[in-house]
């Protein structure tokens, strides 16, 4: 029996796209471990911590190398941590799923925009993984990661605004442009404000600025309406990271342990960027199905208490 070719295609597609993200993955873990120390990205090559010798390019392979290697370096033998394939494995699993979403479930006729509407989301998801890990890591998200991503989240949205789906579609420049920069605007200063009334509230700093420009990215790839959404599906992805928390400073005031300062935080990033992939997955249906009415609503609440009838 002969196998459908369109099926055959989407499984080669997949393949790829996953080999693809797990090498972006591999680059993503150097931005993690380099990017908070100011290092360069680029130079020098990687290289094992305990023994300073060069990574080989067979042993520098997305996952298989770690497996080949057995999780130590071939020189020293230092163990090399898990996380380093799990990061890779992730975001070729997350340029897979991006694939699924923007390719092979795309109505109509398999084109072009669709392709380039997977690439311009693998670029976010990309910017938001080494985000992810490096707030998880350091309670920060540095500039150098989301300051190149809103710039290309704004050019590339201009320069091909059929890239963003419904509503947010534009058909010139200046158009895509604008979509982009209320998007900025919108994520940024929403939780720029927040972080303002927390504070005062709270007597310290509720949230960092790296999590303002991380929804200002967001907000640039993404638009105004998916930054609103994601500002608030996020405390949801992060109810149990904070549960734990809880439990631990219960058991640490049990056992009369002190509680530092990183038991009473959360990092944000992770969450906001949870909820940023899960719309970027799921736009259409849940643009569809579930938002658009609610934001029309909105609208409609604004518009009678401007026009004051």
């Amino acid at each position: 029996m002969n196998a459908d070719p369109i099926l055959l295609f989407h499984v080669l597609g997949a393949v790829w796209f996953f080999m693809l993200g797990a090498a972006v993955g591999s680059f993503a873990n150097v931005c993690v471990y380099r990017i908070p120390w100011q290092k360069s990205i680029l130079w020098p090559s990687s290289h094992c911590p305990g023994c300073l010798e060069a990574i080989r390019p067979r042993d520098n392979i997305p996952i298989l190398g770690w497996v080949f290697l057995g999780g130590r370096c071939r020189n020293c033998h230092l163990p090399i941590a898990i996380r380093y394939p799990l990061v890779e494995f992730l975001m070729g699993a997350l340029y897979v799923a991006v694939y699924v979403a923007d390719v092979v479930l795309a109505p109509g006729v398999l084109d072009s925009m669709a392709f380039g509407r997977m690439f311009y989301h693998d670029l976010l998801v990309s910017f938001l993984v080494i985000a992810t890990f490096i707030d998880y890591d350091y309670y920060l998200i540095p500039d150098a990661v989301t300051v190149p991503g809103m710039i290309l989240g704004l050019l590339f949205g201009a320069l091909v605004p059929e890239l963003r789906p419904d509503p947010l579609l534009a058909h010139t420049f200046w158009g895509g442009l604008g979509i982009g920069l209320l998007g900025w605007v919108v994520g940024g200063g929403l939780v720029w404000f927040v972080r303002i009334v927390a504070g005062l509230a709270m007597g310290r700093e509720a949230m960092g600025f790296g999590d303002v420009t991380l929804m200002a990215m967001i907000g640039s790839f993404l638009g105004w309406q998916a930054a609103v959404l994601t500002f608030f599906i996020a405390p949801f992805f992060g109810l149990l990271h904070a549960l734990l928390k809880v439990v631990r400073m219960l058991f640490k005031r049990l056992a009369r342990i002190p509680i530092v300062g990183a038991d009473r935080e959360i990092p944000f990033g992770p969450y906001l960027s949870l909820a940023a992939v899960l719309l970027l997955l799921a736009w259409p249906q849940i643009w569809s199905g579930w938002a658009r009415p609610r934001f029309d609503m909105m609208a409609d609440v604004i518009g009678w208490i401007v026009s004051g009838q």
